[in-house]
């Protein structure tokens, strides 16, 4: 440990996270781990600009919530602030809003020194930097206003998670982004066809948050879904048929042939669904009017195994989708 400067610790680090991040918990149950954490709170002070954003994008890709380490590290990061590149403004941003803590005192320095460098921002670094203060609830309409600006000229090199991202985190923050943005992250969209099953729900989640009656995105968005839909998890068709009922879109061919391929995923897979995924996609086929004894069934089935994890709004609203489509199951009543 003594032989280790602030270099050598903070990648250590960063290479840990690189290989072990899959198995974090492990990670940190390592009996060395501790003491990585002792030298790098006692070198921090002496970090540079780099070897700062390595150590935080480490900590966070370890799950890694050490309050005393982020809190020694926002200071620094302050002081460094003027010689974070756009990689590492981002990085730090992002490291922060993964863990979930909430500094916005550092968040404030990070959107300011970001805002004077944003025309050296790369595609990844405005995703990262919007998606943490999206995440965190950081509201900076200067920030926000200049990304949508220099995203706009440079939307042809935004790959596909960071065209989801970036809408996702603008309709998040309740940013009015404005129809020149919207027009031209339509268009973009609709030229690319390799979406993650995330990314196709962050960009169903916005639209239907957003209230926008799009017919022709969410039918793309549904033709996209049934290509992905093995590697949806519940989660993602939860979302994406909240998505369809909260607009209620009907009578589209795509949208009709996606929800019965959804179907067959809820009924082969339903008992891996958490509570709010159930909830939501019982509620999104309900507002449809889409009748489909066999998938309620199932959805009421995982629910009654699953009854001490549920919240009275989820219960509620799986006891109203039912009641709506004439569904009874007696087994979910007397277990709710």
């Amino acid at each position: 440990g003594d032989q280790f400067d602030f270099r050598n610790t903070s990648t250590a680090v960063h290479r840990v996270a690189r290989f072990g991040a899959e198995e974090s918990d492990i990670v940190r149950l390592h009996p060395v781990w501790p003491y990585l954490l002792l030298l790098l709170k006692a070198k921090v002070r002496y970090l540079t600009a780099r070897s700062l954003s390595d150590a935080a994008w480490g900590l966070a890709k370890l799950q890694c919530r050490d309050e005393e380490l982020f809190r020694r590290l926002s200071v620094r990061a302050r002081e460094l602030m003027s010689d974070l590149d756009p990689q590492g403004l981002a990085l730090v941003a992002w490291a922060y809003a993964t863990i979930g803590s909430q500094d916005d005192e550092l968040m404030a320095a990070l959107a300011e020194e970001s805002t004077r460098k944003l025309g050296e921002f790369g595609p990844q670094n405005i995703a990262n930097l919007i998606w943490a203060t999206a995440t965190l609830g950081f509201r900076c309409d200067a920030l926000h206003a200049s990304i949508v600006s220099v995203s706009i000229k440079s939307l042809e090199a935004f790959s596909t998670q960071e065209l989801a991202m970036v809408n996702w985190a603008l309709v998040k923050l309740g940013f009015a982004a404005g129809d020149t943005w919207r027009n031209a992250w339509r268009q973009r969209v609709m030229q690319l066809k390799d979406y993650a099953p995330s990314e196709l729900s962050m960009m169903a989640w916005a639209l239907a948050t957003r209230g926008d009656y799009d017919p022709d995105l969410m039918a793309y968005i549904a033709r996209r879904s049934m290509e992905a839909m093995r590697s949806f998890t519940g989660q993602n068709v939860a979302t994406v048929i909240w998505a369809i009922g909260t607009v209620s879109y009907k009578d589209d061919p795509c949208i009709d042939e996606f929800l019965r391929m959804a179907l067959g995923a809820i009924i082969a897979r339903s008992g891996e669904f958490q509570p709010l995924n159930l909830a939501l996609i019982s509620w999104g086929l309900a507002k449809l009017a889409y009748k489909a004894d066999v998938a309620f069934e199932s959805l009421c089935a995982s629910a009654t195994a699953q009854m001490d994890h549920f919240v009275p709004q989820n219960l509620v609203q799986i006891m109203w989708a039912c009641g709506s489509c004439g569904y009874r199951d007696d087994a979910f009543l007397e277990a709710a």
